[in-house]
């Protein structure tokens, strides 16, 4: 259970890095981005929900796991949403300079 969530972290911090890396222009890299997080969104709500199998074997309080969990839960979230209105506005912006061509 313990390397379950080295791995999530480790995704976590992947996406994350990758999310500073995102330029504007890619609008292809922010769709996808936003489909990693909103896996990973889902993945730490599970992980809040299960929060105190994770305290046993890690040793720390319920309270401080959960309040880990949920932020990386809600950042995974708002990465999400500014992605997908990354893809969104260079999807319409491709558009509109397609059509005044």
């Amino acid at each position: 259970m313990l390397e379950q969530l080295k791995e999530d972290i480790q995704q976590y911090d992947e996406a994350m890095e990758d999310f500073y890396n995102l330029i504007q222009e890619d609008i292809e890299g922010a769709y996808s981005l936003a489909m990693v997080f909103m896996q990973l969104a889902n993945r730490w709500s599970e992980i809040q929900l299960n929060a105190n199998k994770y305290c046993t074997q890690l040793g720390v309080t319920r309270t401080a796991f959960k309040d880990y969990a949920y932020e990386k839960y809600r950042l995974s979230s708002k990465c999400h949403e500014f992605c997908r209105v990354v893809w969104r506005q260079g999807k319409e912006e491709y558009k509109n300079n397609f059509i005044n061509e």
